[in-house]
């Protein structure tokens, strides 16, 4: 079987170009899921405070310690909403939206959280009523140690 010159160049450009394709796309793909693979299954546990701190049916802010060892102190602290809607359940929220990552508000009189970066509601429930996210409000896992309440860090995605 003879293969024409034709042939060939067309069979040496794909061949070059599946090459230079894949060396480029295979680090970006690593790069882009490297974090998905950093903590699987680990966790990062950190305390938000004794259960009896929170009360049943009422929503409260609460600042958790953020474990790293690095110069940037004030991200050593970051802000939560707790909410108990009974006293079986916990509910801890990410202050951040879930459009810009604009730090959001609560308002007990209204009973809503608000983003003041572009009028965004959402309700108790973290469900979106007005503005632009169509994304609830991210809820970290939570588990109970002794009384106190402690949240895994991981269980949301790393911008919120």
């Amino acid at each position: 079987m003879t293969m024409e010159r034709r042939d060939f160049l067309a069979l040496a450009v794909k061949t070059g170009g599946a090459l230079t394709g894949g060396v480029i796309v295979a680090p970006a793909l690593v790069t882009a899921l490297a974090p998905t693979w950093q903590h699987r299954g680990r966790g990062t546990w950190v305390r938000v405070g004794p259960l009896e701190d929170f009360h049943p049916g009422a929503v409260a802010q609460a600042i958790v310690e953020v474990p790293r060892d690095d110069w940037a102190a004030a991200l050593r602290r970051r802000g939560v909403f707790v909410w108990r809607p009974s006293a079986e359940e916990v509910v801890v929220y990410s202050r951040s939206c879930t459009d810009l990552g604009c730090p959001v508000t609560w308002d007990a009189g209204s009973g809503w959280f608000f983003c003041p970066c572009h009028g965004a509601i959402f309700d108790r429930e973290g469900v979106p009523q007005k503005g632009p996210p169509r994304i609830p409000l991210h809820r970290y896992a939570t588990r109970i140690v002794e009384g106190v309440l402690e949240i895994d860090l991981d269980s949301i995605p790393p911008h919120a």
